[in-house]
């Protein structure tokens, strides 16, 4: 039991010293045949407190691979030039906070564009249901919602027409 909390304990504070550097190809390799190993264990019998080590030893496996191999340097170099921006961001989803100029909230209601330009300024998402992690009954209110609004826009669409 010692030798396992020292093993984990080990892992975890030699990896300090290197917070800020990508890993090379062949660490992140080795990372993943880590994981590997570990997910091939999981499959196979275990004790509870073999479960708890392993799944503790998977999340460090991938935290390490989120906080370095996401642009691994190449293996080869030993120097790596510094540049003036930064390799990693410090917003991991950065990606999902880009805006998109022909980005529509509802893009597969209508196949008309204007029909479909008409219903996203018409349907407004509540704040209800824009929140993280809404339960059951939010949800059935929400889909409930947008069903009666987009009801109220047929009739207003059909009065145009």
């Amino acid at each position: 039991m010692i030798k396992w909390i020292l093993l984990v304990f080990i892992c975890v504070f030699t990896t300090f010293p290197q917070a800020g550097d990508a890993y090379t190809q062949a660490q992140c390799d080795s990372i993943k045949k880590q994981r590997e190993t570990i997910r091939s264990q999981f499959r196979s019998g275990y004790s509870t407190k073999e479960g708890e080590r392993l799944t503790a030893r998977d999340k460090a496996l991938f935290t390490l691979l989120a906080n370095h191999c996401s642009k691994p340097k190449k293996s080869g170099s030993a120097y790596q030039a510094a540049s003036s921006t930064p390799t990693r961001t410090p917003n991991s989803n950065w990606l999902l906070n880009q805006k998109v100029s022909n980005m529509s909230l509802h893009s597969d209601s209508y196949k008309d564009a204007a029909k479909l330009d008409a219903w996203s300024k018409f349907y407004k998402l509540p704040k209800r249901c824009r929140k993280k992690g809404m339960g059951s009954a939010d949800f059935v209110w929400c889909s409930e919602y947008r069903g009666k609004q987009k009801e109220l826009f047929e009739v207003q669409w059909q009065g145009r027409q």
